[in-house]
């Protein structure tokens, strides 16, 4: 069962009365920097997952020819949803469960991108004896949101040890919020995307039980997704975005055979509100816990997201014909031979 964690809920709807009325008082929706180039307003949570687009930012903004990107940091998934729905962003880093279950609303989006593959895992309070699937029966656990591609994980989990989501409480608890919970006793375990597992353990409040890249390997989790209008309005401005994201997660990936410390220069402290020690060690132990190589948003690998996402009853059959536009990828490919 989910139990709402009343602070924390109260703190996001505050959090997102003030975004929305600051950032819309800054800039009307879709505006133009000049005749040429489009301003896209961009949503993304303190996650490494979203990476790609905080590099992208840092090294393609001041030389786009199309676009340009702002990025709105939020501290929760409802927040972000709140901005979406109000059109304080146009487009998104996102939970894809979250994603589809907004499209299946009737929200006017599509996905061009993947953001990564991987990079979660499940992180147990230190001193507790929880070594396999089993051992969570009974235990409290923080999932990021209802609609995650970490609830689908955590049942998918449980399910090969005979369990599901019945046998363990889950609280929604935002990402930067799970360590302070830990600490105080009122979680046993999360399930959330980095830096904030490897934070935990090495600040010796946590340990890895394991690596979502290890129960489904290569599997989705956060994507791009944008309005519609804005794709149909601004399709070279998109594709100039999207080239540029592929070529960030390709950098991030080759800064890891060097230690990750560029990548960490960049955003620590800045786009991120996390250390540079934290970053590195996220992204160096292993190297392979997240990838930022491949992000082709296929069809089939979608599908292995929706089916966990039904078992674990968080979300509905997707059209993902119609949720999934890879046009974007696949003429950047192209581009590229």
């Amino acid at each position: 069962m989910t139990t709402p964690i009343k602070k924390y809920l109260l703190l996001g709807l505050i959090g997102l009365t003030s975004s929305i009325q600051t950032w819309a008082a800054d800039t009307p929706h879709t505006v133009s920097t000049s005749p040429a180039k489009v301003t896209l307003k961009v949503g993304y949570l303190p996650v490494l997952d979203h990476l790609p687009l905080l590099v992208s930012q840092a090294h393609d903004n001041d030389t786009f020819q199309q676009i340009h990107i702002e990025s709105k940091m939020f501290k929760s998934w409802d927040e972000m949803v709140g901005a979406l729905k109000a059109n304080v962003v146009e487009a998104a880093f996102i939970l894809s469960p979250l994603a589809m279950d907004l499209f299946n609303q009737g929200l006017p989006i599509q996905t061009i991108l993947l953001a990564h593959r991987g990079g979660s895992a499940i992180t147990v309070k230190h001193d507790l004896p929880i070594q396999t699937a089993a051992d969570l029966k009974g235990k409290a656990i923080a999932i990021p949101h209802k609609k995650s591609t970490h609830t689908a994980l955590l049942s998918y989990y449980l399910n090969k040890q005979g369990l599901s989501l019945a046998d363990v409480i889950t609280k929604v608890i935002a990402p930067p919020n799970m360590q302070p919970a830990m600490q105080q006793g009122s979680i046993d375990a999360f399930i959330v995307a980095e830096p904030y597992g490897s934070k935990v353990q090495l600040d010796g409040v946590g340990k890895t039980l394991v690596l979502t890249k290890d129960l489904i390997p290569h599997h989705v989790e956060c994507i791009v997704i944008v309005k519609r209008d804005v794709l149909t309005k601004y399709p070279a401005a998109i594709q100039e975005w999207v080239a540029s994201l592929i070529r960030a997660g390709q950098w991030i990936e080759q800064d890891k055979t060097t230690g990750s410390h560029q990548v960490a220069e960049l955003t620590a402290k800045k786009s991120l509100p996390h250390s540079a020690t934290t970053i590195i060690n996220s992204l160096q132990n292993p190297t392979d816990r997240i990838s930022f190589t491949d992000l082709n948003p296929v069809l089939a690998d979608f599908q292995t997201i929706v089916d966990i996402s039904k078992q674990a009853n968080i979300l509905e059959e997707v059209n993902l014909k119609e949720f999934i536009n890879d046009h974007f990828y696949r003429q950047t490919q192209i581009q590229e031979k």
